[in-house]
């Protein structure tokens, strides 16, 4: 996901604007959850998602180990879809890496939930 610059900003805050006044937006789509109601919408073709962030944008996860994110409106971000693959993997090699961080108190909220494949590295999202 490239940085953004300013126009490509307003275009996904206008894109939240409809979303959130219940307007329909050509190709996005809400996120479905089975367990619980998630706040965001995704864009496949686009290969990001627009949500109301939770735990893991607080201090507790290091940012090297977090997809890229943007903040947007109303405290909502938006950051890329990740692969869902290989999960188990994806979850030893953080486990490994965040190892030393344990000594710091650092304690991320690690599990195969919150965890995929970006840019062929294993990262955490929110969404």
């Amino acid at each position: 996901m490239k940085k953004l610059n300013a126009s490509i900003r307003w275009y996904y805050e206008d894109v939240l604007d409809l979303l959130l006044k219940g307007q329909q937006v050509k190709g996005w789509r809400p996120i479905a959850c089975k367990s619980r109601k998630v706040n965001g919408f995704y864009n496949k073709k686009l290969g990001v998602v627009i949500k109301r962030p939770a735990f893991i944008l607080e201090h507790r996860t290091p940012m090297q180990f977090r997809v890229p994110t943007y903040f947007l409106q109303q405290e909502y971000i938006l950051q890329p879809l990740v692969e869902r693959k290989n999960l188990r993997l994806a979850l030893e090699i953080l486990r490994g890496k965040l190892n030393k961080y344990l000594k710091y108190g650092i304690f991320p909220d690690l599990h195969t939930g919150n965890i995929g494949w970006y840019n062929g590295k294993p990262l955490m999202f929110d969404w």
